[in-house]
């Protein structure tokens, strides 16, 4: 019967601490004109790695953007693009050609999207029982515009999507 009470106890101990871990959580504001301006090198010092460069010749106001992935502290590998501008407005200007390729009803086919570069790397075949062709997805659930910069972020859910999101950039500004 003791060890049953202890079980017990250690259960709900782990059940408590499991829960206070989203608690804690402060989800960073997703247009957030700080002042900062960053670039890749930013992001490569904090683990960062590029896989893809992209022609941002047809991408309005950009710098450059890039296709990565960085893996978290529980060594997860996630995907992101980064886009940089030379101003928080500039990126903020670009809202809706980040949204028709954000979330569930994002535009997946390259005919259909107005910066196609890089677009095949936005797609994800998520495919469940009994799914054939054409179960692709958008990779990238949320984003966040911190200063000049569009960070797209990969994600199950769009909660996920968000703490991943916020999890990058605190690594940049901690």
């Amino acid at each position: 019967m003791k060890v049953t009470k202890i079980k017990y106890y250690l259960l709900l101990i782990i059940i408590i601490g499991c829960a206070n871990q989203d608690t804690n959580f402060i989800e960073i504001e997703q247009f957030n004109n700080n002042g900062s301006y960053l670039n890749i090198d930013n992001f490569k010092n904090i683990g960062f790695k590029v896989l893809k460069e992209y022609d941002v010749s047809g991408l309005e106001n950009a710098d450059s953007a890039f296709f990565g992935w960085m893996k978290d502290e529980l060594n997860n590998t996630y995907d992101y693009e980064l886009r940089f501008y030379d101003t928080h407005d500039n990126a903020i200007n670009s809202v809706g050609i980040i949204e028709e390729i954000i979330g569930e009803d994002a535009i997946l086919a390259s005919r259909d999207v107005a910066w196609k570069e890089g677009n095949s790397d936005r797609r994800v075949n998520r495919r469940g029982a009994g799914s054939g062709p054409g179960s692709a997805k958008a990779k990238y659930l949320h984003y966040i515009i911190y200063g000049n910069t569009v960070i797209l972020c990969e994600g199950l859910s769009v909660e996920e999507s968000k703490k991943i999101c916020t999890n990058f950039i605190n690594q940049i500004i901690q």
